[in-house]
């Protein structure tokens, strides 16, 4: 039976007969259950990833290998009025931490029968703008975004979204990791090594954040163990060379050929390599002068040794819980506004041994 389009139907129907369309040549759900003897529920159920007995399980994945079956998730799309489609905001994948952070992601949706939609913003709040306009325009059902702007006031109309560390005005979902206790943790491991001179360095955004809490357990656990700590937020000033803003600090606050603190902890690994380079080529030894750690837990290749010292940020699990929260919210139900994981510490190299 041929299925045709006709100009006079309404969106809703012409939306569903083209459903009909692309699926009338394919094996259906229908027939799996047949074959397979089982109710179409289970059926569905099984190709969601939803519990059912091994025994109809396996049922169902042989009558699905045997019949060819795959779930057309266009078609589906336009019966349930999903695009099975995710937009995925960051400020620049060649940002090791944020290129984990995707790929983590992609895999997790990928997982839920989701595509993603890559964007990178590059810290620019007229392009972020743009990206999450283009996002709603070409209808994704929603955004995982790391944000470093106002841009949300932009947008048009309510739609999902999670955000990775930072807080929104409209509210919406946040996932982070415990930023002030890995604070802490930097604190302790420091003085474990020996130093009790501690400088915290930070650069980023200063709008509301998850990672702002960094600096803020740093300072906490000083205090409760009495050391002696400075703190240097250059915000979003990143220049670094020839003599940028973190070098001139550091410059400051050295005397022949020595530096005052002897413990330092940024707010990035990113950061962190920055700074050994500028104290290593002032003849400063790491650790043995001066001990540094980073916070992300970069791995050399994403799965080689630690870069660094490391305050390690659980990636996969980050991107496992913003995916099934953005999830949550395409579907209507209620999910936790904010999302805390646990933080570790690994060594790298740039502390001593305890």
């Amino acid at each position: 039976m041929q299925t045709k389009l006709h100009p006079e139907m309404n969106a809703d129907s012409r939306q569903a007969l083209a459903a009909a369309k692309v699926e009338e040549y394919m094996a259906t759900i229908k027939d799996v259950a047949n074959d397979a003897g089982v109710a179409v529920g289970t059926v569905s159920k099984v190709l969601n990833g939803q519990y059912v007995s091994a025994k109809n399980k396996k049922k169902v994945e042989e009558s699905v290998a045997k019949l060819g079956y795959e779930m057309n998730y266009y078609a589906r799309g336009l019966r349930a009025g999903y695009t099975y489609t995710a937009a995925v905001i960051v400020p620049d994948i060649r940002n090791p931490f944020f290129a984990c952070l995707v790929s983590s992601i992609e895999k997790e949706l990928y997982q839920k029968g989701y595509k993603m939609f890559l964007c990178q913003s590059q810290k620019d709040a007229e392009k972020e703008a743009y990206y999450l306009k283009l996002a709603c325009q070409n209808r994704v059902d929603g955004i995982i975004g790391v944000t470093f702007n106002d841009s949300e006031k932009q947008l048009q109309e309510k739609i999902p979204m999670v955000m990775i560390d930072r807080h929104l005005e409209n509210g919406c979902c946040c996932v982070s990791s415990d930023n002030f206790h890995g604070g802490e943790l930097a604190v302790r491991r420091l003085l474990a090594g020996g130093s009790r001179r501690l400088l915290f360095v930070r650069t980023g955004s200063r709008l509301s954040s998850e990672t702002l809490k960094r600096g803020q357990g740093f300072a906490a656990e000083c205090q409760r163990q009495g050391v002696f700590y400075a703190t240097a937020d250059f915000g979003d000033d990143t220049d670094v060379y020839p003599l940028g803003s973190i070098e001139k600090y550091l410059l400051a606050h050295m005397r022949d050929g020595v530096l005052y603190y002897d413990g330092i902890y940024t707010s990035t690994d990113a950061l962190a390599l920055v700074v050994l380079e500028l104290l290593r080529s002032r003849g400063i030894l790491v650790p043995q002068d001066v001990q540094v750690i980073g916070h992300d837990g970069l791995k050399r290749m994403n799965n080689g040794p630690y870069l660094l010292s490391s305050i390690v940020q659980p990636v996969e699990e980050m991107a496992r819980v913003g995916v099934r929260n953005l999830l949550g919210l395409i579907r209507k139900e209620a999910v936790e506004p904010l999302t805390i994981l646990p933080v570790t510490f690994a060594e790298g190299g740039t502390t001593r041994k305890v």
